[in-house]
């Protein structure tokens, strides 16, 4: 359950409930499941943009404060600076993903699915070359496409 007053625990306590969603949604029983699913999601994503904004808000409220291990305060400073407008990048990415989602959403409500329907992801669909299996073991799985994110401070 979430606590609503501790995000460290909030945020292990989402990362466990993604990662057994990525494990549970490898097979679908209900199709109509998808739509709950991808609701779910859509909410999840607008509430992980919100963390990060706030998250960045933080660290440029707090720059003034921070140390690196050798306890020079410009550098600390400079680091804050930059999580911040690294967590303002993730929170746009996060918001253009959140619209696709909520376009797939969309999309997705208007489906009658009909009977027959392979409820297996991990098996290759007609015409499809990806198969549904989880990542890899690491943070984010293969092909994550990073790029290099802003500049702090014009660097």
């Amino acid at each position: 359950m979430p606590t609503y007053e501790n995000p460290a625990v909030d945020a292990d306590e989402a990362a466990e409930a993604l990662r057994g969603l990525a494990h549970a949604s490898r097979v679908v029983a209900d199709p109509s499941d998808t739509y709950r699913v991808l609701g779910s999601l859509t909410t999840a994503l607008a509430s992980l943009g919100q963390s990060l904004d706030q998250l960045a808000d933080w660290h440029d409220r707090n720059a003034h404060l921070a140390a690196d291990d050798d306890g020079d305060q410009r550098a600390g400073e400079r680091d804050a600076m930059a999580a911040g407008e690294y967590l303002r990048d993730a929170a746009d990415r996060v918001r253009q993903a959140h619209g696709s989602l909520n376009e797939a959403f969309s999309h997705n409500g208007r489906i009658a699915w009909q009977p027959g329907i392979d409820t297996d992801l991990t098996r290759l669909g007609a015409g499809h070359d990806r198969p549904g299996v989880l990542a890899p073991p690491s943070a984010f799985g293969t092909g994550t496409g990073l790029r290099e994110g802003p500049h702090p401070l014009g660097r």
